[in-house]
């Protein structure tokens, strides 16, 4: 994906949340534009994701750094993954 297209769909107001789904099958959800960080030149995105409701320390979080050149496609809004049972 081009840096052009992460700039905005992070731009976008009123901000609404995504997921990033990679080649490699990974999903990441950014839950606020406060959560994500372009790094200049465009390459490499910093998203922080809380790993407990409320987080507010910096251990309730988990980074993910992916380069943008490797993200398959941005979905908004975030699709809830349904478990089928049986």
């Amino acid at each position: 994906m081009s840096p052009d297209r992460i700039k905005q769909v992070l731009g976008r107001r009123p901000f609404q949340p995504f997921a990033i789904y990679t080649g490699d099958g990974s999903t990441v959800n950014v839950l606020s534009q406060e959560f994500a960080f372009l790094k200049p030149g465009g390459r490499t995105l910093e998203v922080s994701v809380p790993k407990v409701r409320n987080a507010r320390e910096e251990s309730d979080f988990e980074e993910h750094t992916i380069d943008v050149f490797l993200i398959a496609k941005v979905v908004s809004p975030i699709v809830a993954n349904k478990r089928r049972a049986g």
